[in-house]
């Protein structure tokens, strides 16, 4: 058993989208997503679901090798594709959702998987063992809102979810990762238990997770799971092509 915080991974879309329609990577070929799922089964990670993952941050006896599964923006794939992938396995997850951006159709030129769930769709995901959480109101950058603005992002955003599933919605991450004092205490105010960012953590308000995408191989998820994938991360995240030359050179992560 450890004390330490269980690891926590980012996914977004899944699916199999070509890379000139995904040029920010977002969606993991469902292959490769139950590969990485087996991989984790393999190495003797443990999956946490939402309570377990909680229960961790107050302190309960956790597995060294911890884990939780998140998937951003709330993609009708982690429904169809993700669910299923997870159910087969005894797997949970939690699926950061934007109540007000309910079945919103794909922008002209993005690809079909970019369609977000509607409500009926994420009440089906939470009955399926996968964990709605919040994400803002309409995936709105935080820092700077007005106060009105983040208790949209926060108050109302939590009640929308909360009637669409019967049950409190505990967790939020900030949309792109964005967050600011106000945006954390706004948070807090809210009554969330913990909040997610990306790289810039800040206690439990703002924590950490490592981004899985669509270039990532099976070398590179490896070299994720490690401890020293967050710190080497935030050190190259000044110096956007050395990181990329570097995700390179680890994976030979080139896609077609």
């Amino acid at each position: 058993m450890s004390g330490r915080t269980p690891l926590v991974l980012m996914y977004h879309g899944i699916g199999d989208v070509p890379a000139a329609s995904d040029p920010d990577n977002l969606y993991v070929p469902e292959a490769a997503f139950a590969a990485q799922l087996d991989h984790l089964a393999a190495r003797g990670w443990t999956v946490l679901d939402e309570a377990g993952y909680l229960s961790a941050l107050d302190g309960a006896p956790t597995p060294r090798r911890s884990v939780l599964i998140t998937f951003d923006d709330g993609y009708v794939s982690v429904l169809e594709r993700a669910a299923p992938q997870l159910a087969r396995r005894g797997m949970s997850a939690i699926c950061y959702v934007s109540p007000g951006l309910d079945g919103q159709a794909p922008l002209p030129g993005m690809p079909p998987e970019s369609r977000l769930m509607t409500a009926a769709q994420m009440r089906e995901l939470s009955a399926a063992g996968v964990a709605l959480g919040c994400h803002g109101w309409a995936h709105e950058s935080m820092p700077g809102m007005s106060t009105e603005q983040l208790e949209q992002c926060t108050v109302r955003a939590r009640d929308e979810l909360h009637s669409l599933v019967g049950e409190r919605v505990a967790t939020f991450a900030y949309p792109y990762g964005h967050h600011d004092q106000a945006a954390r205490e706004a948070v807090a105010a809210a009554g969330f238990a913990c909040a997610l960012a990306t790289y810039d953590g800040a206690g439990r308000l703002a924590i950490p997770r490592v981004d899985i995408n669509a270039t990532d191989t099976a070398r590179t998820f490896e070299l994720k799971l490690s401890r020293v994938y967050p710190l080497a991360r935030r050190a190259l995240g000044s110096a956007p092509a050395v990181r990329r030359a570097a995700h390179r050179v680890l994976g030979h992560a080139a896609r077609s």
